[in-house]
């Protein structure tokens, strides 16, 4: 669910949804400094949609 309707702010669930990834593979992927950069705030974690997107954009491979 996002954070708010203005928000382009996503909750942990939300980005593992879009990415079709477990929360599980998007914890070790911070711990390896992988995957979409993330916001942390206390012990809560965030991603923004807009990271999610250029980080898949990167990954994308020219044939």
């Amino acid at each position: 669910m996002l954070i708010n309707e203005q928000s382009n702010l996503l909750t942990v669930s939300n980005a593992a949804d879009i990415l079709r990834v477990s929360r599980r593979t998007l914890s070790r992927w911070a711990r390896l400094r992988k995957g979409p950069p993330r916001i942390k705030v206390g012990r809560t974690i965030y991603y923004r949609r807009e990271a999610i997107d250029k980080w898949l954009l990167s990954l994308e491979e020219t044939a």
